[in-house]
């Protein structure tokens, strides 16, 4: 019960960070200026920010296991802009023990918190798989961090989520 209960929690947020993307914080302006960047900028700072947390739990990054994923961002009521905006979901993996995971997902809480990030939710139950659940979120950037340690495999999954950018040098489709 446990388990599914977290499911669709989890869902819920990634739902939530899908829906709110091509959003600024200025009232819900769906024609807010979207924060700029290219799709290379975009992967390099996931990259890196995925290293830091890999450094963070004391292990590397398995390089196979790196996948960005570009997507289109899709507003409230539907609505696709044809302007190049996006959205980046960039996941690793990190191999390391369980029962070093939940020191490990300490470790990058804290890392973040020093960042700015708000930390949404923290896990660290050997009861349950996963065992480690991180989330936080950066209000300033819009950026979300997803950390996730399982038994079987022993791996924390590292999610880094962008707001919907924009590409720099395009005109911002008005919808």
């Amino acid at each position: 019960m446990r388990g599914i209960r977290w499911s669709r929690l989890a869902l819920a947020f990634a739902s939530l960070i899908l829906l709110e993307g091509c959003m600024t914080s200025n009232d819900g302006d769906t024609n807010a200026p979207l924060p700029r960047m290219s799709r290379q900028d975009a992967q390099t700072w996931a990259a890196h920010f995925a290293e830091s947390m890999a450094r963070s739990a004391g292990a590397p990054i398995d390089a196979t296991s790196v996948k960005p994923q570009f997507s289109d961002c899709v507003g409230k009521n539907d609505e696709v802009a044809h302007d190049g905006r996006f959205y980046l979901t960039y996941r690793a993996e990190v191999p390391l023990p369980a029962h070093k995971q939940g020191s490990a997902g300490a470790r990058i809480r804290d890392d973040l918190q020093k960042r700015g990030y708000e930390i949404t939710s923290f896990r660290d139950d050997d009861t349950v798989d996963p065992a480690v659940v991180l989330e936080a979120y950066n209000p300033d950037q819009d950026f979300s961090i997803r950390v996730a340690g399982y038994k079987a495999p022993e791996v924390l999954n590292l999610g880094v989520f962008t707001p919907c950018l924009l590409p720099p040098g395009v005109k911002q489709e008005q919808l």
